[in-house]
């Protein structure tokens, strides 16, 4: 798996999408502190995971 953002006409899959130190919560409760968070993207454009680390906030939805 590449770190780096690459793949044909704008499309990228399986990237490793480092995002740095990130406090984390659950609605407006703080439970603590990061050192680094890391997601693997399955499928992204690359201005989509541009902006995706460029994010003050990020959202991580249960889909049920």
């Amino acid at each position: 798996m590449s770190k780096d953002i690459i793949g044909p006409v704008g499309e990228v899959t399986n990237v490793l999408v480092d995002l740095g130190p990130r406090i984390i919560m659950t609605g407006s409760e703080v439970l603590g502190t990061a050192d680094n968070i890391s997601i693997e993207v399955a499928e992204s454009t690359t201005k989509e995971l541009e902006t995706l680390k460029a994010a003050h906030e990020i959202r991580l939805v249960s889909i049920p």
